[in-house]
């Protein structure tokens, strides 16, 4: 019986001193913690990172929205759609200025609108004053380099990312010789041109089967080698009398970088209050994200200038009724047919694809995204 109760007594002294030990993490245990937790972080981190793009892309879309509905009030006031070229004023001579700047009134810019047209001189989108702010309407949150206004030194004024269709042709919107009938008219094609008044009228494939306004990625230097933003020179693009081939400009382009020359008298979409066809346009001939090419290097060179954007995929569109859609990289061009003739033969349905047949307003296509 004593034997018992010195056998329990002594159990019972072992269980006291193992509960008065305090327990802690090994080194290894840690590590494993550790790991696990970094391995949280990494699948968690990109689910992040694409709810951002996500909402950087429905704000990009928003824009675009806005823009829309800004072309329609000002067709309602004025009976017309605005043109790709405009003056200040009736007496200024300049005419650099795009449908951006007439749109101002239109969202809620009207202030801006006045202090631009305070100026009494004939100055051009490239000399207005740094000091004023960049537009959010023409901006896209996804293209970083489009936020800055640049100063003096490289005349970029008004960057952003909002480009207007040009449909499925080649035009610099140089000036108003080309109207009629010469090679590079393309008056019969388009909605915005060299004052020619359109209403949605013109648009006989539908308000809702015709793309008005892409995106397009603002040059982060003059001279930029990269695809998104940058433009290439070749002058093989015009093979002769006016047939261009695309796919000369969509090989120049490997691994984001231009393989060939490169445009350095400007800036792609460095200026959205001018006019020029590097600032403001684009075409639906080569698929969204492809190279941009021209055939020398100007302001405004005849080429191929292309819907591009940093979000994953493909490209944000308004139509012209305002419904926005997005548009992938691999959208059907027709195959990229090499013997295009561009100008005065540029009528009846696009040769490429759904998406040439989406940027003509009168093609006789009813194609639709």
């Amino acid at each position: 019986m004593i034997a018992s109760i010195s056998a329990c007594s002594s159990v019972s002294v072992r269980l006291g001193k193992q509960s008065s030990v305090r327990k802690a993490f090994t080194l290894v245990e840690l590590l494993v913690v550790i790991a696990i937790i970094g391995v949280l972080i990494a699948l968690l981190l990109p689910a992040v990172q694409a709810a951002r793009e996500a909402a950087r892309r429905m704000q990009c879309s928003n824009h675009m929205k806005q823009w829309t509905l800004s072309l329609h009030n000002f067709h309602d006031a004025n009976n017309r759609l605005p043109f790709q070229r405009n003056k200040r004023t009736p007496s200024n001579s300049r005419d650099e200025w795009s449908a951006n700047y007439t749109l101002l009134p239109f969202m809620e810019q009207q202030n801006l609108f006045a202090t631009i047209n305070s100026n009494t001189s004939e100055i051009g989108p490239w000399q207005l004053d740094a000091a004023i702010s960049p537009i959010a309407t023409f901006l896209c949150p996804s293209d970083q380099a489009a936020s800055r206004n640049s100063g003096t030194a490289n005349y970029v004024r008004q960057p952003g990312n909002i480009v207007i269709c040009l449909a499925d042709g080649i035009n610099t919107l140089m000036n108003n010789s080309q109207i009629g009938g010469q090679n590079g008219d393309l008056s019969g094609r388009l909605l915005f041109y060299w004052n020619l008044e359109r209403t949605f009228g013109f648009c006989t494939d539908g308000l809702s089967n015709t793309i008005v306004i892409s995106e397009s990625i603002v040059s982060d230097v003059i001279g930029s080698q990269k695809i998104k933003g940058g433009v290439a020179t070749t002058t093989s693009l015009d093979k002769s009398d006016w047939i261009w081939d695309p796919n000369i400009c969509k090989n120049l382009g490997v691994n984001g970088v231009l393989t060939g020359s490169v445009s350095n008298a400007n800036w792609r979409c460095g200026r959205m209050l001018d006019g020029r066809v590097v600032y403001t346009h684009f075409n639906t001939i080569l698929p969204p994200n492809a190279p941009s090419c021209i055939y020398n290097s100007n302001e405004t060179a005849h080429g191929f200038y292309t819907a591009q954007s940093n979000h994953t995929g493909g490209v944000n569109t308004s139509r012209l009724d305002g419904s926005v859609s997005f548009v992938a990289d691999s959208v059907d061009t027709g195959g990229l047919p090499s013997d295009v003739k561009q100008g005065k033969a540029l009528v009846g349905p696009s040769r490429f694809g759904v998406w040439g047949a989406m940027g003509t307003p009168n093609g006789g296509e009813s194609t639709s995204l």
